[in-house]
């Protein structure tokens, strides 16, 4: 060091002092360490900046601990514009440090400052290398949520597969935030080991980690990826639905088989295409029901229509509330068009509190026919084994799941009688007039009375239809 920078460093003006100590800041130049040391403790904090920038330039591990005590000391200055220019400043000192640095680095991992742990968290992310990562990893157990965001989004620059481990059990944190940053993390890292965790966590309770997942693997892109998004598109709720179908619109995949051309024609528009493959498309097309495009709605519903199955028809009912008309009227179409296999959603429909979904399920039903649709929940009715007790002839059944089956049929053709009886033909009142209850009878066990459906009040509204008409 000169004699003038001597001087210079001990000038009472600010400005010269901050200049002297960037003219020591020389690649390899250890000696200038010592000088600069003490200009890390300058009351004005422009000087403790260009102390960091100059220790940065020098690029030696014997730098760390000095730059340490800045970002330790950074708290005490008062402008906070200055405490933040000085801590930034010596993070990135710190990032220039090198490989040789990395053990230091990490005992300031566990210094008693938040703000030192982050500044060597960020520079281990920028040094990289085995060793870095599997300290940053640790990090991701500090008591401190800005700590650990700050190893997450270390753990992302340096994009590393040994992080993935850790990476993953961070998934299972209690703090969502902790969750998201893991996550975004996992979705720097192209391995199929983190397609593996993000899958994980398209199941996580907090929805902004589950949109991080989705995002993840969008942006690895791997035929895993692929795979994982499109096993979440059809168990999510509808948001997830919609952010599922965003990614996998947002980079360009080869379809692996049948199923995947399927999604694939759905997510672009080819509805037709889709359907044309059968029953299989089903799922796919449910799914694009949720789609925030009108048209794309109107197109799923479309190729429903010519699928008329019955897998589909609560999620077409949902859609009799939609906002666009055009969309509604299509629902009503593929409803009528799935035939007497949708009687369950329009008669429940028909209780409906909205009067909008009433009249789209009366439109549907009158298109299907009345008879045909009370003659399908017949025959859910007429199950199992006829038989007399005195002079009551009972239908009895062996398990509670076709007891539960005749009880929502009996329910929907009471609705049914209801709304539409005087659209009914005489044969079908008389059928109904005639029903008999059905009773659950297991083996070994005295069926009770909520072991019976009762169907006397369907009887007898169905014989008063008659007695008017007779009159």
């Amino acid at each position: 060091m000169g004699l003038f920078t001597s001087f210079q460093l001990k000038s009472r003006d600010a400005a010269t002092r901050r200049r002297a100590a960037l003219s020591l800041g020389v690649a390899g130049k250890n000696a200038a360490i010592a000088t600069l040391e003490p200009l890390t403790q300058d009351p004005e904090w422009t000087v403790r900046e260009g102390a960091a920038e100059a220790l940065g330039a020098i690029a030696s591990p014997e730098t760390v601990m000095p730059l340490a005590r800045l970002i330790q000391g950074a708290d005490q200055i008062r402008e906070s514009a200055g405490a933040a220019a000085v801590r930034a400043a010596a993070i990135r000192a710190l990032g220039r440090t090198g490989p040789g640095a990395v053990t230091a680095l990490v005992t300031l991992l566990t210094d008693r400052h938040a703000k030192v742990r982050e500044g060597a968290i960020d520079a281990l992310g920028a040094i990289g290398g085995v060793a870095a990562a599997t300290a940053l990893v640790s990090a991701l157990e500090d008591d401190r949520s800005s700590v650990r965001q700050a190893a997450a989004a270390a753990l992302a620059r340096a994009g590393r597969v040994e992080a993935v481990p850790g990476l993953r059990s961070a998934l299972a944190h209690k703090d969502p935030t902790t969750r998201r940053g893991a996550a975004e993390s996992l979705g720097a890292i192209r391995d199929a080991a983190a397609v593996d965790a993000l899958r994980a966590a398209l199941g996580d309770r907090d929805r902004s980690v589950r949109e991080v997942a989705v995002q993840g693997l969008a942006r690895i892109a791997s035929p895993e990826a692929v795979a994982a998004l499109l096993a979440a598109l059809p168990a999510g709720d509808r948001d997830q639905k919609a952010a599922v179908t965003t990614a996998l619109k947002s980079f360009d995949w080869s379809p692996a088989d049948a199923s995947e051309r399927i999604v694939h024609a759905v997510l672009h528009g080819r509805f037709d295409e889709a359907a044309a493959e059968g029953s299989a498309a089903v799922d796919a097309l449910v799914a694009a029901l949720s789609d925030r495009d009108a048209a794309h709605r109107r197109g799923a519903l479309a190729a429903l229509t010519a699928l008329h199955d019955e897998r589909a028809a609560a999620s077409v009912a949902a859609l009799l509330r939609d906002p666009e008309a055009a969309v509604r009227d299509a629902a009503v179409e593929c409803l009528a068009a799935t035939g007497p296999d949708a009687a369950g959603v329009l008669v429940e429909g028909l209780r409906d509190r909205a009067a909008q979904v009433r009249s789209a399920c009366r439109q549907a039903i009158a298109r299907i026919g009345e008879e045909a649709l009370a003659g399908a929940l017949l025959r859910r009715l007429s199950v199992g084994r006829l038989t007399r007790h005195g002079s009551t002839e009972l239908r009895v059944v062996a398990t509670r799941a076709e007891l539960d089956g005749v009880r929502l049929a009996a329910d929907g053709l009471h609705t049914l009688l209801t709304a539409v009886a005087k659209k009914l033909p005489t044969g079908t009142l008389t059928a109904l007039g005639g029903i008999a209850d059905v009773l659950l009878l297991e083996p070994g066990q005295v069926p009770s009375s909520s072991e019976r459906v009762d169907n006397e009040e369907l009887r007898q509204t169905a014989l008063a239809e008659l007695r008017v008409r007779s009159a």
